[in-house]
């Protein structure tokens, strides 16, 4: 096979298991049992083909409850009442809505849960869901209503919630808070999961909007994403949105999510929290990535999502528990009252080295080299940061006793170096020497300039869900080259000296 069918094929499995959370199952495709299947016109006359699938044992003239339940990028809604999310909800006596996304399944172009249009094709469906005789109404127009779903399927409740008072209650899944963050951070392309969705974006008749495709082949080709599809994305928000919102939302992201990773929760917690909303945030081992270390009760993201409704959509006395919850390696929940949890101290480290790199380095990402083993058969790197021969290593000490590390680690570098192309990238990852696995699968990008001046950067990297003890063996590496972000594009070498910060915390162990 060659490299490039290689790609598709795997680019294909990878868009497919992009939304697979604790809990649920596959959805199959079973139109034949759907309830009721219509297409909603929305605001431009776009038809958005919808699914109505009943509570069970609704009684005649009985109201309840609708949940509206969206898919992830490039897939379909579910339809099978008897697997996925939709029977879990079904189950649980409520009514469901799934739909087709725009340019998927429906008509018109995928714009990337954008406010102005997947935003309004929500607001449309909502509509059509206030004349359904078996909604419960909360005054004429207004139905009692929930969303739920997993990454794209996620965003658009943050944009709808923001856009639209008739939404009570949500529970984004795997989810963000800035697509221009998430996908171009500090102006670098997440390629390993870039090239997968824009792959897959463009399989099974699914039709993209310009703007995706462009920034796609720029992406691809160069690294960067031109000034126009940046402002694009980030006038989708849903950043700004989220200041709006003022239905109880509760945020599950998982600690192994190489594409919307914890800061994309925790952003909109911080948000949500501060305007008095009422909002509990849940890391889970999953999302866009790989969960290698034990994942928990396997029930856990379900039953979290199905008390909260009870709690906002149908007013039961349900204990929704604690504000945090978070999954540690060994699959332990523990809580805290809010995010982040009380500090128990800090690791501290600093460290000195030098290293040389080159164009070069990124070979061994582009053989397979045996490491398939991410989701759907995709080469591992891609999706999961792996520990690093070429690093500059500085060796973390052990707490003196157990403790949890929770939060977002700190690194600040002094560096000189050269290099033929001076602005550049290095990134930085905390490696559990024990394990062998890179903590939480992620590497964070740090840009440098190598001029031959002496320089220093700090950064925020990305947040960690980590049980430490007396016997811990963590180093913070400084590579090169990820196979998460775009190749390194520059030859030269540099010295630095990295100092890193790793909050430990407090919690106790979440009930059963």
């Amino acid at each position: 096979m060659s490299p490039r069918a290689r790609v598709r094929r795997l680019a294909l499995a990878a868009v497919l298991s992009l939304v697979a959370v604790p809990g649920t199952l596959t959805p199959a495709a079973a139109a034949e049992e759907v309830s009721r299947q219509v297409t909603v016109r929305s605001f431009d006359g776009t038809g958005i083909v919808t699914y109505f699938f009943r509570a069970p044992g609704l009684a005649a003239g009985e109201r309840r409850p609708v949940v509206m339940l969206g898919h992830g990028w490039a897939g379909r809604a579910e339809t099978d009442p008897a697997g996925g999310t939709l029977a879990s909800l079904l189950g649980a006596g409520y009514n469901v809505v799934t739909w087709n996304a725009r340019g998927f399944g429906s008509g018109g172009e995928a714009n990337v849960d954008d406010p102005r249009v997947e935003g309004r094709d929500a607001q449309a469906i909502i509509d059509w869901i206030a004349r359904q005789p078996e909604v419960r109404l909360d005054r004429a127009g207004d139905p009692r209503l929930g969303m739920a779903g997993g990454s794209y399927g996620g965003g658009i409740q943050l944009v709808t919630a923001g856009l639209d008072r008739r939404v009570d209650a949500i529970a984004p899944t795997i989810a963000f808070n800035s697509l221009l963050n998430s996908l171009y951070p500090d102006q670098i392309f997440r390629s390993g999961w870039g090239l997968l969705l824009c792959s897959g974006g463009l399989q099974s008749g699914n039709r993209l909007s310009w703007q995706v495709t462009k920034g796609c082949v720029t992406g691809m080709a160069s690294g960067t994403v031109p000034k126009d599809v940046a402002d694009w994305f980030g006038a989708h928000g849903p950043d700004y949105l989220v200041k709006r919102i003022t239905a109880p939302t509760l945020l599950l992201q998982g600690t192994v999510d190489t594409l919307f990773p914890l800061r994309e929760a925790i952003a909109n917690y911080r948000t949500l929290a501060a305007n008095g909303v009422p909002v509990k945030m849940v890391w889970f081992c999953g999302g866009h990535g790989v969960c290698s270390t034990k994942p928990g009760p396997a029930d856990h993201v379900t039953n979290a999502t199905l008390a909260w409704f009870d709690k906002y959509l149908r007013n039961k006395p349900v204990d929704t528990g604690a504000a945090f919850e978070y999954i540690d390696q060994n699959g332990v929940y523990r809580t805290a009252p809010s995010y982040p949890p009380k500090r128990q101290g800090t690791l501290r480290a600093t460290g000195s080295g030098s290293m040389a790199f080159s164009r070069a380095d990124a070979l061994q990402y582009l053989d397979d080299g045996g490491q398939d083993g991410g989701p759907g058969g995709l080469p591992l790197p891609a999706v999961a940061a792996q520990p690093a021969a070429k690093a500059v290593n500085v060796h973390l000490p052990a707490p003196a006793g157990s403790g949890q590390a929770v939060g977002t680690p700190q690194v600040a570098l002094r560096y000189r170096g050269l290099a033929a192309k001076s602005r550049t990238f290095l990134f930085a990852q905390l490696v559990d020497r024990e394990t062998g696995v890179v903590i939480g699968n992620q590497a964070t990008p740090i840009p440098v300039v190598l001029d031959g001046r002496p320089r220093t950067v700090t950064r925020t990297i990305e947040a960690v869900s980590w049980a430490v003890d007396r016997g811990s063996d963590i180093d913070l590496q400084i590579v090169p080259i990820t196979g998460l972000f775009d190749y390194q594009r520059a030859a030269g070498a540099v010295t630095l000296t990295a100092d890193v910060t790793v909050p430990l915390a407090t919690g106790q162990a979440a009930p059963r």
